[in-house]
């Protein structure tokens, strides 16, 4: 049974009386697909959720600190006061009766202002002020009626009743014209059909392209829930080499145009891929428009459904800037135009689509709130159908309630401007967010920065660095030792590409350097150098839980076997998207102690 069910069964075990026997054990009657499905990577975290002081960057929610699971932080929910006024009914009272009538059936809310964040005063001092003041506190408010005499505006009427697969319609016509003027699909009579949530999204789309016994390519490196949607159903993942942008289209090529099924157990060619494009979890990778291009151009030739799966798509924050003094000159002097706003991201698979092969997810899961479980997904005509259809016969629609709030706040309250003068604030903030967590790893961890691009060798960006070409990298030797010498030279142990926005950092240990390195696999290296971070209050997540290739996860290699992969190299995902300036640089010191420990040991 899953830990997840714990507490409810210790409460339902002291409310039972001695006199009632247990369930019987009634297991023989799950399905295989019930079987089938995998208990939650995170598991083998759990003993260490509860412990008093504990600095949680691995991504789940801990009641002191939020800090672990990639959450986005709760002063970003522009949700600040809901209420729900309700007719009294059944009191006979004559009080009540008065009060009755006072009540207006509806739900109001107090929300923050579209313009909440700063988008030019994005400085570390801005942040740590906003923190420190609870946030912007600018707000407006709004009711939704029960009913309202223009039937076209949201009413709970119609918004709490029985709906269609397709959305509410003020909120899914708003969603079209969002799309086309932010995503600008390259082909005409593309369609958006309102989910519940991104996971929600993709487990209808495996139902709606895949069979079992079929692969979908992906990352090697990828969102393991995702792949967990798929395994029930004997979907498997196909993984696809990557570099600092995401994965490589020469991989892809490779792959397909030598695929054999005899040697994939006889699974036919994958025909779907399923993609984090940007600030990709857990890599953080963002993949460049001449990047896609070569991957829409492959997905062409072999006949490829690109699922782009893209939550993290309005957290982008360009690349990171090392030297205080540049980084300053290079904030924006005022707020972004809607076009320069739009032009400064990489462009979605949409806009270089002219077949309709991209099959998009959105989630307002990290701009609104992930408790609405309300996104939309963006494919063409064929597609969409069978996706309704797919929604008819399991969730029918998201819930009224998310839809009526979400859609009165961006449909009729902030309208197409406003949204996109709070996703300018947003993006400043994770801006903020990405660099101070870069910064401590490079100072306080003594980490150093990777390229970005495969084939770079040893170049990497330290700050101790003495000598470093025009764009700031090292040219290394030796596994990294710097050419000049200096305090920059020598073993690199933790390096890392540096995201550009998002939640996390794909922070590599270069084990290879390890006292026991040719006597002890990586992997069992990077669980011991894990446990001692833990049992020291930092909590960050193994790279072993989102490998497509070691997917599900297997019991530990024999004793003995030596570490070959990667060149010794072994990965965690650090997530700073909700911890406060202290944590992360005292986070920051741990890991730098822990490691040198580890090393020495």
């Amino acid at each position: 049974m899953d830990d997840s069910y714990a507490l409810a069964a210790t409460l339902s075990r002291a409310a039972r009386t001695a006199d009632k026997p247990n369930a019987a054990d009634l297991s023989h009657h799950l399905s295989d697909l019930a079987k089938a499905r995998i208990t939650s990577p995170l598991k083998a975290m759990y003993k260490y959720m509860q412990r008093p002081g504990m600095l949680m960057l691995a991504g789940a929610p801990l009641p002191r600190f939020f800090l672990w699971r990639g959450l986005p932080p709760p002063e970003y929910f522009p949700f600040v006061r809901p209420r729900a006024s309700i007719s009294l009914f059944g009191i006979a009272s004559e009080l009540t009766k008065h009060l009755q009538l006072a009540l207006q059936e509806s739900i109001s809310a107090q929300t923050l202002a579209r313009n909440s964040y700063k988008t030019t005063q994005i400085g570390f001092g801005a942040w740590l002020w906003s923190w420190i003041s609870g946030g912007a506190t600018a707000t407006d408010s709004w009711s939704i009626p029960k009913h309202d005499s223009d039937p076209t505006r949201i009413q709970l009427a119609s918004a709490l009743q029985y709906g269609t697969a397709a959305g509410l319609a003020p909120l899914a016509q708003f969603i079209h014209a969002f799309t086309e003027r932010v995503y600008q699909p390259g082909y005409a009579d593309f369609h958006t059909v309102i989910n519940a949530g991104s996971t929600d999204a993709w487990g209808k789309i495996v139902g709606t392209l895949c069979n079992p016994g079929d692969g979908v390519l992906c990352e090697e490196w990828t969102y393991p829930s995702a792949l967990a949607t798929a395994w029930p159903a004997d979907i498997k993942p196909v993984p696809l080499p990557m570099d600092g942008q995401g994965m490589t289209a020469e991989g892809m090529d490779q792959l397909l145009g030598s695929w054999n099924p005899d040697e994939h157990d006889g699974m036919s060619r994958p025909r779907v891929l399923y993609t984090i494009p940007v600030c990709q979890n857990p890599t953080g990778a963002t993949m460049s428009l001449e990047r896609k291009k070569a991957i829409y151009a492959l997905a062409v030739k072999y006949d490829v459904i690109i699922v782009e799966d893209d939550p993290y798509y309005f957290l982008q924050a360009g690349e990171y800037e090392p030297s205080p003094p540049a980084r300053a000159a290079s904030l924006p002097k005022k707020t972004e135009t809607d076009d320069e706003f739009i032009a400064s991201l990489v462009p979605s698979y949409l806009k270089i689509d002219y077949e309709g092969r991209v099959v998009r997810i959105d989630t307002f899961s990290k701009t609104i709130c992930p408790g609405s479980r309300l996104g939309w997904t963006t494919t063409n005509p064929i597609f969409a159908e069978r996706i309704e259809r797919a929604n008819e016969s399991s969730t029918q629609s998201a819930s009224g309630f998310a839809q009526a709030l979400v859609g009165k706040l961006l449909a009729e309250e902030w309208k197409l401007e406003g949204y996109l003068r709070w996703l300018k604030g947003i993006k400043a903030q994770y801006r903020d967010r990405r660099n101070l967590m870069v910064d401590a790893l490079l100072d306080l961890s003594h980490a150093s920065l990777d390229a970005r691009q495969a084939g770079a060798g040893f170049e990497y960006w330290t700050r101790d660095a003495l000598a470093r070409d025009e764009k700031g990298f090292v040219a290394g030797i030796d596994g990294g030792a710097s050419e000049k010498g200096g305090e920059g030279a020598g073993r690199r142990i933790l390096s890392f590409v540096s995201p550009q926005g998002g939640m996390f950092v794909w922070l590599r240990v270069h084990f290879a350097t390890h006292p026991r390195f040719h006597s002890k696999p990586t992997n069992e290296l990077l669980a011991e150098l894990w446990e001692d971070l833990a049992e020291h209050n930092v909590l960050i997540a193994p790279g072993t839980m989102f490998s497509a290739r070691d997917f599900p996860q297997q019991p530990p290699k024999e004793e003995g076997a030596l570490a070959v992969a990667e060149e010794g190299d072994a990965f965690f995902r650090i997530a700073f998207s909700t911890a406060t300036a202290e944590q992360i640089h005292e986070a920051a010191k741990i890991i730098a102690q822990r490691v040198e420990h580890f090393f020495r040991a």
